[in-house]
């Protein structure tokens, strides 16, 4: 129960918040904008694997941006202010606190993106008249289960930090990681295996397991392999068994759950101020 009221106050409060509504709008427009430049595109087919294809480029972006937005502030923010130490004052525990701050979190920043983006699924199937559940089923659980992950990411970075200052640094500092310099470490791995770090396609099928271990990429991993038709590597035949949308599941789960666990537990064990 008690996890439940935090949740609840949590979600009413970031709701209210100038920031979260502006975020929202710009969101909003974005994702109808990129779905506008699909209909006017002389290659576009309007299929639904063409849609979610062309769509979950820009939710791999915008959807971890949201959830590090609503969760770095999650703890560090209430610790930081004062209103953590009133909360934990009430009959209410670290994990109720933590567990309702996550889920609360979690249920903000999925409101906006599935919103924006069941619009713009909605705007494009409109101008061509074609609809397929399956593949936009997938894709709207895959977003789901992406936001969540991210959140995680940002609420647990946010139990980890002492300031919400520094929870933003290592919010920022996560984003970097996942979507600027993680394509690198392909690079690296290359460079140690050929002595070369250039590499034209097809692809070797290590490539993709290694660009596809961060969340966003996971996130691609599994819709590709569940959507599209089957990679071509460079050895030639059906990819290995790594490259599995199931494996990648592993994955998004694995990057959801570590660091909310290292977070509560470092939370747990914390001085509030």
């Amino acid at each position: 129960m008690s996890l439940r009221l935090v949740a609840r106050k949590d979600f009413s409060d970031f709701a209210r918040k100038k920031s979260f509504w502006a975020v929202s709008v710009v969101l909003s427009l974005l994702v109808v904008l990129w779905s506008y430049f699909y209909t006017i595109h002389s290659y576009s087919t309007g299929s639904a694997v063409d849609v979610v294809e062309y769509v979950y480029s820009a939710a791999q972006v915008l959807v971890p941006l949201i959830g590090l937005f609503v969760g770095y502030s999650a703890v560090a923010g209430e610790r930081e202010s004062g209103s953590l130490k009133l909360l934990l004052g009430l009959p209410h525990s670290r994990r109720d606190v933590f567990g309702g701050k996550f889920l609360s979190r979690c249920g903000v920043a999925l409101v906006p993106s599935l919103a924006s983006f069941l619009l713009a699924i909605v705007f494009i199937v409109s101008q061509f008249g074609r609809f397929s559940l399956g593949p936009y089923a997938l894709f709207t659980a895959a977003t789901v289960l992406l936001g969540i992950v991210y959140v995680a990411i940002g609420v647990g970075l946010s139990g980890l930090a002492k300031s919400n200052r520094r929870a933003g640094i290592l919010a920022v500092g996560a984003f970097a990681l996942f979507q600027l310099f993680w394509g690198v470490l392909v690079n690296i791995v290359a460079y140690f295996k050929t002595g070369s770090s250039m590499m034209v396609a097809p692809y070797p099928a290590w490539t993709y397991l290694v660009q596809w271990l961060s969340p966003s990429g996971a996130y691609e991993g599994l819709l590709r392999l569940s959507l599209l038709p089957p990679l071509r590597i460079a050895s030639g035949g059906q990819p290995p068994a790594y490259l599995s949308p199931w494996v990648f599941l592993a994955v998004l789960l694995f990057w959801g759950t570590v660091p909310l666990v290292l977070g509560y537990r470092r939370f747990e064990k914390s001085d509030i101020q």
